[in-house]
């Protein structure tokens, strides 16, 4: 059986800073006629930083869902940077470190029914300070937990960001496995 979907016709709708829409008119496998809303997203990374066996997390408002969330660092690659080097900086921004020992983990798709961005996550240990400016427009706050209160956080439902609860999970079973 065929599973893709021939694009007959696609428009753009807008364009913006750090996401197109556009509309695409598909033929299905069985030979109808259907539209997708098309969300292009840049591509993101986030990062599972650990020191002292402890996880560092962003608390900050996010208007989208209109509360705050209890977030890993996170954040956007710019133009003509790495997955591994927007990592390192989104963690001088975020939480004023960096590492010595970063580890690709996986890319995720945050949500392939709409949008095609990609998440790079990775882990970062042995920290040290390192502090870059954080984004003019971003209020957050740094804090970290030992990863049994996270998972409790997670099961608590304090911890909502999918983003962030697939991080941990992935960490949890990759530290208790020995992976």
């Amino acid at each position: 059986m065929t599973y893709e979907e021939n694009t007959i016709k696609s428009e753009m709708v807008y364009e913006g800073r750090i996401l197109n829409l556009r509309i695409d008119t598909v033929e299905l496998p069985n030979r109808k006629y259907s539209k997708r809303e098309i969300v292009e997203h840049n591509n993101a990374v986030a990062i599972i930083a650990i020191k002292d066996n402890r996880i560092f997390f962003i608390k900050q408002y996010r208007k989208a869902v209109n509360k705050v969330l209890l977030e890993i660092p996170a954040g956007l690659i710019d133009a003509n940077e790495s997955p591994r080097e927007a990592a390192l900086r989104e963690l001088q921004e975020e939480i004023g470190y960096s590492a010595n020992k970063l580890e690709f983990l996986f890319d995720g798709y945050s949500s392939p029914g709409f949008t095609d961005e990609k998440t790079s996550y990775f882990l970062a240990q042995d920290l040290f300070e390192s502090k870059l400016e954080a984004d003019d427009d971003e209020y957050l706050e740094v804090l970290d937990f030992d990863i049994d209160e996270a998972l409790r956080m997670i099961d608590d439902g304090e911890i909502e960001d999918s983003k962030t609860i697939t991080g941990i999970l992935y960490v949890y079973r990759k530290l208790m496995t020995n992976d």
